[in-house]
C-alpha cells in the first residue's frame, strides 16, 4: 500500500522536537508505511510557501505540534492552521494535535480533535521523553492504521484516477521529496544474492535507526554499570536492536516490580525502539492489569520477590505464574532478578523454568537477549 503523506506544522522554537519526532516515526518510514515531509525539505530555488502549500493541501496526516510558539506564529495560525482544521472538517485529512509543550488550548480551532500523548500530557513534562513519543508514536500509527482502512474501503471508487497527492507538488517540491526518500526507502525486493528485502533492510539501518539503537545501547549500558553486570556485546545488542525494530507489530510489556524505578533504563532502552512498557507494581494490580487490558500484552516482565502475600508460593514471580497459569490470555513470563550467586540463581531458574517461566535474567544485557526471544515467537 501506498505511505500516508504525512505533513509536520510546528514552530521553527520548536525543530529539535519535531526532530526528536520524527526519530521516533523513523520505524514507520523504515517500513514504508508513511512519507513525512517539513519544511525543512524545501530546496534551493524553491519558492517556500508554495511548496508549503502544496504539501498541506495534499497530506493524509497533518501533525500540529503545539506549544506557545506554535499558537503566536501569524504564519501557522493564518496558514497553515486554517488549512489544515478546514481539510479535517471536509473529511479529506486526518489533523492530529500533539502537545509538544504546557499551554492552553481552550478555545483554539483544532481544541475539538483528539490529540496526543495520552490524556494530553504534554511531551516536555513526561519523566522520560522517549516514552511520551512512545505513547505519541503508538496515537500516530492507529492514525495511519485508519487512514488506510479508509483507503482499503473506497478503493473501487478511486481505482479509476490517482491520488490528489500525485499531483500537488511542483516538479521541484517532487525532485526534492524524491531525493530524500531514496535515503529511506524500503525496496520492493532484495537485488541478486542479499536474500529478502526483510533481510537487507536488517543489514542496511539508516541514520535515525542507527540514531535509535545508539540510544538503546548507551541506555543498556548504564543499567549494567548500575546493576555491576557485564555489559552486552556491541554486535549482539545491534542485532537485538535491529530485531526489535523490524518487527511487524509494535510490542508491549507488563513489567511488574514494587520498585519500578530501578528498572528505568531498561525500561528507557526499549521506549528507544518504540516497544510500549506499561508497570504495575503489586501481582494484584498486574493481573488486574491483564484482564482489563484489550490491546493485550505480548509479554511479562516480573521481579523475584515483592511485599504481598505470597499464597504458599516461594517469591512473589511464582505466586504470579500460577496466576497466570489459569488465565486464557497468558503471554510469557521473565523473571529479572537480582540473585547472582551461581548457586543459588540455579536454584531460582529451576524453580522458575518447571513453573512455566520462559526464563530469568539478573544482567540488562541477557534480559534483552531473552525479551528478544519471547518477542519473535508471538
Amino acid at each position: 500500500m501506498e505511505p500516508v503523506d504525512l505533513f509536520y506544522s510546528y514552530a521553527h522554537e520548536d525543530e529539535k522536537l519535531r526532530d526528536e519526532l520524527d526519530g521516533h516515526l523513523a520505524l514507520l518510514r523504515r517500513k514504508g508505511v508513511i512519507r513525512p515531509w517539513h519544511d525543512r525539505s524545501i530546496v534551493a530555488g524553491q519558492k517556500w510557501d508554495e511548496a508549503i502549500d502544496a504539501q498541506l493541501s495534499t497530506a493524509d496526516l497533518i501533525l500540529l505540534l503545539v506549544s506557545m510558539d506554535f499558537l503566536n506564529s501569524d504564519y501557522i495560525w493564518g496558514k497553515e492552521l486554517a488549512s489544515a482544521v478546514a481539510r479535517a472538517e471536509r473529511g479529506d485529512a486526518s489533523v492530529v494535535p500533539v502537545l509538544l509543550r504546557a499551554v492552553d488550548i481552550e478555545g483554539a480551532p483544532f481544541a475539538h480533535l483528539q490529540g496526543l500523548p495520552t490524556d494530553l500530557r504534554p511531551v516536555t513534562s513526561w519523566p522520560n521523553r522517549d516514552e511520551a513519543w512512545t505513547d505519541v508514536a503508538k496515537g500516530i500509527r492507529r492514525a495511519v492504521e485508519a487512514i488506510q482502512q479508509r483507503w482499503v474501503s473506497a478503493a473501487p471508487a478511486a481505482a479509476a484516477a490517482p491520488r490528489s497527492s500525485d499531483f500537488g507538488a511542483t516538479s521541484a517540491s517532487v525532485a526534492a521529496s524524491a531525493a530524500e526518500d531514496d535515503s529511506w526507502a524500503l525496496e520492493a525486493a532484495a537485488p541478486e544474492g542479499t536474500g529478502d528485502a526483510a533481510a537487507r533492510k536488517h543489514e542496511e539501518p539508516d541514520s535515525l535507526v542507527r540514531r535509535m539503537m545508539a540510544g538503546f545501547t548507551n541506555e543498556l549500558a548504564v543499567a549494567a554499570r548500575i546493576r555491576g553486570a557485564p555489559a552486552m556485546d556491541g554486535a549482539e545488542a545491534e542485532d537485538t536492536a535491529l530485531t526489535l525494530i523490524d518487527m511487524p507489530e509494535q510490542k508491549r510489556l507488563l513489567w511488574v516490580d514494587d520498585k519500578p524505578e530501578g528498572n528505568a533504563h531498561e525500561i528507557a532502552a526499549l521506549a528507544k525502539l518504540q516497544v510500549e512498557v506499561v508497570t504495575a507494581d503489586s501481582t494484584e494490580e498486574a493481573l488486574t492489569r491483564l484482564d482489563a487490558d484489550t490491546e493485550g500484552f505480548d509479554l511479562v516482565l516480573s521481579d523475584w520477590s515483592r511485599p504481598e502475600a505470597l499464597e504458599g508460593q516461594p517469591s512473589a514471580a511464582l505466586r504470579l505464574l500460577r496466576a497466570l497459569a489459569s488465565r486464557p490470555r497468558r503471554p510469557p513470563l521473565i523473571v529479572y532478578h537480582g540473585e547472582f550467586d551461581d548457586a543459588r540463581r540455579t536454584t531460582r531458574r529451576d524453580m522458575l523454568l518447571r513453573a512455566g517461566a520462559l526464563g530469568e535474567a539478573v544482567a540488562p544485557g541477557e534480559l534483552l537477549a531473552l525479551v528478544k526471544t519471547a518477542l519473535q515467537a508471538r
